[in-house]
């Protein structure tokens, strides 16, 4: 079984809590992509995805949603 991995994916201008919620839905429906959550005052999503799923793979996700992908980034921290 495929490790999984944690991500930050930084977007420009999400601009709502409907906005945010229709992105991770749209991430969560990709094959690879197990959880998607995403935080529109810090405009960001945190991606939990099997590790050989690659970033572009991400960018092209978010893009086709209507969302500039500033930065994607493995997930720091106590929790990740």
């Amino acid at each position: 079984m495929e490790a999984d991995m944690k991500k930050v994916i930084e977007v420009n201008d999400l601009c709502c809590e409907r906005c945010a919620r229709r992105l991770a839905g749209t991430l969560e429906l990709s094959d690879g992509v197990l959880k998607a959550k995403a935080n529109f005052k810090k405009n960001c999503i945190f991606v939990e995805v099997l590790s050989d799923f690659p970033d572009e793979k991400l960018k092209e996700i978010v893009g086709g949603a209507g969302f500039e992908v500033l930065s994607i980034a493995p997930r720091k921290g106590l929790f990740a």
